[in-house]
């Protein structure tokens, strides 16, 4: 068992380096031609390489970071989860609990089927189909009827409008599981992956009955994933959230990768996702930073690496989900990309460089994927600690920020050079 579960993770390892190598390759492409297409076009016939160069602060580099946010937005895809369950079984309370925002609102859903009901929000890529409760009293063949329609309905559509994954939520208080949800589990599961969802955890002795009564059941994973999306105070005993994170993960595994980057930007509670997904943006954007700078274009390094660091820090940022004012966008932006910072960044690097590599357009590469790259993952760790912080209710003050971004790409200048 333990050598299956190894070679499981070793799979998925490869697998997700495979996309990630596959979108990086598209990314770097797109970067590059995001760069030439950014360079100002200049008149005359004369000797281009004379040309004056505009100066920097004719680009409003906030005007391009938001542009470049809403496109990296638009790019993440859509996933669809279907969530079933009988009423108060903690649907709604399971479902704010793992997304930044709080979809299961009763104000947002429309009617899609007698017992589907639609929540979505504009700013967050994934669309919930949740169940208005799962009755026993319901007739069983209408109900597991009206949830195939759904599903093959939206399979018509383009890839990012079918039902992904199926949440089966039960109650681990409950003293049995009944034949009725056991038979929608098993049919619904040859249309759409399963994962049952144990909620309201608060005996494994009882959850370990109810997960022996759904052997042979083809689920996700095999069994039950236990969760409490609350702390829940008995007596004196205080037990805390549990299981969010095995769930997360375990929907985030089986995805498609064309709807993966949406997922993780909506879901709020495994960080370590939103890093290992923006890191992909990092590499694609320092090979094209040493693509560009490699290029024999009379052009200043600084002024065409701009859109590519611009395009990567809005990524990041939209792969993240986060949200910032206007302010802190044009306070990041001018420490990161703004004049000074990059260019003393560089000069050290060139300098340490030159006494080991051949000089020209090999150093200037060299010095611009290990500018980007350092940026980027700075600015993915500024992310990563914001998000934390945030979760444990201390937002980070907008200079403090700023300097957490500076600290860290300085370091890691330094372990580079």
């Amino acid at each position: 068992m333990a050598f299956d579960d190894q070679r499981g993770r070793v799979e998925r390892v490869a697998r997700d380096t495979r996309d990630w190598a596959e979108r990086a390759g598209e990314d770097v492409v797109d970067r590059l031609g995001r760069a030439w297409s950014a360079l100002p076009r200049r008149g005359g016939t004369g000797d281009q390489s004379e040309a004056p160069e505009p100066d920097d602060r004719e680009l409003d580099d906030a005007a391009l970071f938001s542009r470049d946010r809403q496109r990296e937005a638009e790019n993440l895809g859509h996933a669809n989860i279907l969530v079933i369950g009988q009423t108060g079984v903690g649907k709604s309370t399971l479902i704010n609990a793992i997304f930044r925002k709080p979809l299961a609102v009763a104000a947002i859903g429309r009617p899609v089927t007698k017992v589907v009901e639609r929540f979505e929000d504009p700013d967050v890529p994934v669309t919930l189909y949740d169940t208005k409760g799962v009755e026993l009293g319901d007739s069983k063949r209408r109900v597991i009827r009206d949830y195939k329609r759904l599903i093959a309905d939206k399979r018509k559509g383009r890839p990012e409008e079918h039902i992904h994954v199926l949440w089966y939520c039960m109650d681990a208080g409950q003293t049995r599981v009944e034949d009725y949800d056991l038979e929608i589990m098993a049919e619904l599961a040859a249309e759409v992956p399963v994962i049952l969802v144990f909620t309201q955890v608060i005996d494994d002795e009882r959850a370990d009955g109810l997960e022996a009564a759904v052997q042979g059941v083809p689920l996700v994973g095999a069994k039950a994933v236990r969760t409490l999306a609350q702390p829940r105070t008995i007596g004196s005993q205080t037990l805390e959230v549990r299981g969010l994170e095995e769930l997360v993960q375990l929907t985030n595994d089986i995805l498609p990768a064309a709807v993966r980057r949406a997922f993780v930007n909506a879901q709020g509670v495994v960080i370590e996702l939103k890093v290992d997904q923006s890191r992909a943006v990092v590499v694609a954007a320092s090979t094209a930073a040493a693509g560009a700078a490699a290029a024999p274009v009379p052009m200043s390094d600084a002024l065409l690496l701009r859109p590519i660091q611009l395009g990567m820090l809005a990524g990041v940022t939209a792969i993240f989900g986060l949200e910032l004012t206007g302010d802190q966008v044009r306070g990041l932006l001018k420490a990161a990309v703004g004049h000074g910072s990059m260019e003393l960044a560089g000069k050290r690097l060139v300098k340490e460089l030159s006494a080991r590599m051949p000089g020209g357009n090999v150093i200037n590469a060299a010095v611009a994927g290990a500018l980007t790259g350092a940026l980027g993952e700075a600015y993915v760790r500024l992310c990563a600690e914001m998000l934390r912080r945030q979760a444990a209710g201390r937002p980070m003050p907008d200079p403090e920020m700023i300097d957490f971004l500076m600290d860290v790409y300085g370091s890691l200048l330094r372990k580079r050079a």
